[in-house]
């Protein structure tokens, strides 16, 4: 009494618990032909209605609308094929998967009865378990399908192991990840899917020269490694827990949940990704919670030591201007590899292409190398500099 029990953080006192929206009251009482719909949860109003009668629902949607408008203001200021489509990547992820699917189109499936019988029965109880708030199930779990462990760590540390989630956060976080990673690099993940990505593409776009550089920055790269490791310690005690080892399981209840300094939910979620990764777009770039503290980015360092990625670098172009490095909004010194000419192979890339995009002459290209250290160049064009003297030779 008194409080809201919401899921992921506990219980909310009454100033912060989120009240029953009056629109859809007012819906009901002065439209009267919507009842019969807003009233039955098979419909899309019904569905919607309950859908929105908590936060998560608008927090979400505001998100993605974020997304949306700053992602098509940056398509329209960067003008390159590579900023054009790896944007509507973003915003299509953020809004399908990330957005419709656990909002809207699951709960509209379940609730017109596809999830009451077979084996669809036996699936959505293994991802989408039974439960007595919101839609009858917890269809927020979807959000594992885009956004892996560590990142997103709900359905790994459950009362009960959820086999089906174990199975595919595996897959996900040690097969299919480090697959792309060591074709595409980190930023195939990071610049192209992830939803925190997505914010700091979009609505961070025109802070990225803000963010610092230098030696004393760097070392606060590793807080994302502390942040790593704290999550495998608490995986494996939960691991212990359901084997009903008693100390390892008071543990993981201590440090997930109770204690304020390791509750995940509170410090990494809210503290860090929220209030100062977010909170810091507009001082110190879009990429402060990518770049420093981010335990799945920190993880994927460790795949990238073995990455193809690579931005080479034509040397005689090069002026040494600094742009390069002036705007990469995860603080690699770009230029240091450009005026000498060698690969840019810097794990803290995610292929945001900033620093080929801006390059005056066109000295940065996106790449890998191939079989017998074969080179072999990207064909979607990310430099506009490029795309115009491939336009000018072609017209000759």
């Amino acid at each position: 009494k008194g409080t809201k029990d919401i899921p992921f953080y506990g219980h909310l006192p009454d100033w912060l618990a989120w009240r029953p929206t009056t629109l859809w009251l007012w819906l009901t009482d002065h439209v009267s032909w919507l009842a019969p719909w807003l009233g039955d949860p098979s419909t899309l109003l019904g569905t919607l209605k309950i859908s929105a009668s908590g936060p998560s629902f608008y927090y979400t949607l505001s998100y993605s609308i974020i997304i949306l408008v700053f992602g098509l203001k940056r398509i329209r200021r960067r003008q390159t094929p590579y900023v054009t489509v790896q944007t509507t990547s973003l915003i299509l992820i953020q809004w399908l998967p990330l957005f419709l699917l656990p909002e809207i189109i699951l709960p509209l499936v379940g609730h017109n009865g596809l999830f009451n019988q077979g084996w669809l029965k036996a699936l959505a109880d293994e991802f989408f378990p039974l439960v007595t708030y919101d839609h009858g199930r917890e269809y927020w779990r979807a959000y594992g399908l885009i956004l892996a462990w560590p990142l997103f760590v709900y359905n790994w540390f459950t009362a009960q192991p959820m086999v089906g989630w174990l199975i595919v956060g595996f897959i996900q976080t040690f097969v299919i990840i480090p697959l792309i990673v060591w074709r595409w690099g980190k930023g195939a993940y990071c610049g192209w899917i992830c939803s925190c990505g997505a914010l700091a593409e979009t609505l961070g776009d025109q802070h990225r020269h803000k963010m610092p550089h230098g030696s004393r920055w760097n070392r606060l790269n590793m807080l994302g490694q502390v942040i790593l490791i704290i999550a495998l310690l608490l995986m494996l005690c939960r691991i212990l827990g359901w084997l009903e080892v008693g100390w390892a399981q008071s543990l993981f209840e201590q440090g997930f949940r109770k204690m304020p300094l390791l509750n995940y939910s509170w410090t990494v979620d809210v503290l860090l990704a929220g209030i100062l990764g977010y909170g810091f777009y507009f001082w110190y770039s879009g990429r402060m919670w990518c770049r420093f503290a981010c335990p799945l980015a920190a993880l994927m360092h460790i795949y990238a030591r073995f990455t193809r990625f690579r931005i080479f670098a034509e040397k005689s172009k090069c002026i040494s201007c600094n742009v390069c490095t002036s705007v990469c909004h995860q603080g690699i010194d770009v230029m240091d590899f450009a005026n000498k000419g060698l690969p840019m192979e810097d794990p803290q890339c995610v292929r945001c292409s900033a620093c080929v995009q801006s390059c005056p002459t066109g000295v940065l290209s996106f790449g890998r190398y191939g079989e017998d250290a074969r080179i072999i160049l990207d064909t979607l064009p990310a430099s506009r500099v490029q795309r115009t003297e491939a336009g000018k030779r072609n017209l000759l």
